[in-house]
């Protein structure tokens, strides 16, 4: 009976036990095979995740994102571009190439797509040189150099327009990531690196159909890609040298619509190019989302107001949303997320309905994400008393005031030291007057005698 009991006894507290939850803690970063590797948000370039993200490393065919972003800027889409023989005969014959020939003319637009999609080297070139003020190769890199330092891009230097292994032609996960940002801003740029399909074009020396397609087709497989985590995978382009290794700028939109950026650098292989990067996008969407923080209109604190009318208080509120991408693990979040609230005190009377009282400031991870202005729910009028008080200070402080009053003062004290000048020359005139007049009468008792 005592054996029953107690086995029923232990049952129950297992399934007590059972039944408490667990609190899921925070997947940690994935572990790929990539040399080097980024991740982060697209609207504000928050960094989710990083491996070696500032080591120097070969682009590879990630070049041709700047060689886009600065053609895109500087050529129409209708523009018609003519292939030169360097342009053509400057590739490596183990360079992926579209088959353009010298002397063929193309729109910008379809070697857009044969560069971006296809990652055909000569497409790349032939749009450089005819970008390029000066028709050079040279030139166009000039423009790339310049859009990178204008970027903030420290760690990159370029020297062609294709990825072409070069010594000095460098840059980093980090860079490429805010490359990457830049660029997607441009609707061209982001409609061109979302497809997989596009058409081969008539030009001056072939018809669409006599071009030899069976290379041309797309590079980024994860374009076709499916996960739980997000809705479309939306770009961006693939890379691969000897020296650079597998190379992957991927970014994906979930259908909460928040879109992040993943960089994976000298993978391990074709396959782990793919999966490196979809391990890299699923954790961000896993671990991470858009959480307000505050909204507009929420209620703050309230305080004393000096002067206030009927002593009534200051209510104080938020001026604005503020939302932020932070961990879904709400004791990560707290670990690293401060709130500091700043108020403009003292209160004084009055204060106007909206007026800015003060602010809140986020800090996460001890960098600043993001500052709530806060204002006033009411007016709160000024007393009489103090208003006239004010009025009473405000005239006896004032410059014009005190000017006045020491004028005054001078002119009363020089008035007097005038009056008294004035009396003592009627002493001495009197007293002048007294001697001579009293010698005259002498004069006149002498003579009379």
């Amino acid at each position: 009976m005592k054996v029953k009991s107690f086995t029923i006894y232990i049952l129950i507290i297992i399934i007590l036990t059972l039944s408490i939850p667990i609190p899921a803690l925070a997947e940690t970063a994935p572990d790929l095979t990539a040399k080097a590797y980024i991740l982060i948000e697209m609207e504000t370039g928050q960094v989710l995740a990083e491996k070696n993200a500032d080591e120097r490393r070969s682009p590879a065919s990630t070049t041709k994102i700047m060689t886009a972003l600065v053609a895109l800027e500087n050529a129409n889409l209708d523009d018609e571009m003519t292939a030169s023989e360097n342009a053509i005969n400057s590739v490596p014959y183990d360079y992926v190439t579209a088959g353009i020939k010298v002397g063929e003319t193309l729109k910008f637009k379809d070697l857009l797509d044969l560069m971006m999609i296809t990652s055909a080297n000569e497409a790349s070139n032939v749009i450089a040189e005819n970008v390029a003020k000066d028709g050079t190769l040279q030139g166009f890199t000039e423009l790339m150099n310049l859009k990178a330092a204008a970027l903030g891009l420290d760690g990159t230097h370029f020297t062609n327009s294709s990825g072409k292994e070069e010594e000095d032609h460098y840059t980093t996960a980090r860079d490429l990531a805010k490359l990457s940002r830049e660029a997607m801003k441009l609707d061209t740029f982001r409609e061109v690196v979302g497809r997989t399909e596009f058409t081969l074009p008539d030009t001056n020396l072939r018809k669409s159909s006599e071009w030899k397609a069976g290379h041309l087709t797309y590079t980024n497989e994860l374009l076709r890609s499916h996960s739980r985590y997000y809705s479309k995978v939306t770009g961006i382009k693939t890379g691969y040298t000897d020296l650079a290794g597998l190379c992957l700028v991927a970014s994906a939109v979930n259908p909460d619509g928040l879109e992040l950026i993943s960089v994976v650098l000298g993978a391990e292989d074709k396959t782990h190019q793919f999966e490196d990067s979809q391990k890299l996008l699923e954790y961000g969407f896993k671990n991470f989302s858009y959480q307000q923080l505050t909204k507009k209109g929420e209620y703050v604190s309230r305080f004393e107001v000096a002067d206030a009318v009927d002593g009534k208080k200051v209510e104080i509120i938020t001026n604005n949303d503020f939302s932020h991408i932070l961990p879904l693990d709400e004791e990560v979040r707290n670990q690293k997320l401060k709130v500091i609230k700043t108020f403009n005190e003292p209160f004084i009377a009055p204060i106007e309905q909206g007026q800015t009282v003060g602010k809140i400031e986020y800090i996460y991870d001890g960098k600043s994400i993001g500052v709530v202005e806060l204002v006033s729910k009411e007016a709160i009028e000024k007393t009489t008393i103090a208003i006239l008080r004010d009025k009473y200070k405000e005239i006896i402080n004032d410059e014009r005031f005190i000017f006045g009053v020491k004028a005054a003062g001078l002119a009363i004290v020089a008035i007097f030291i005038l009056g008294f000048i004035l009396r003592l020359i009627n002493r001495k005139r009197r007293r002048r007057f007294n001697y001579y007049s009293s010698r005259k009468n002498n004069y006149r008792f002498r003579d009379y005698r």
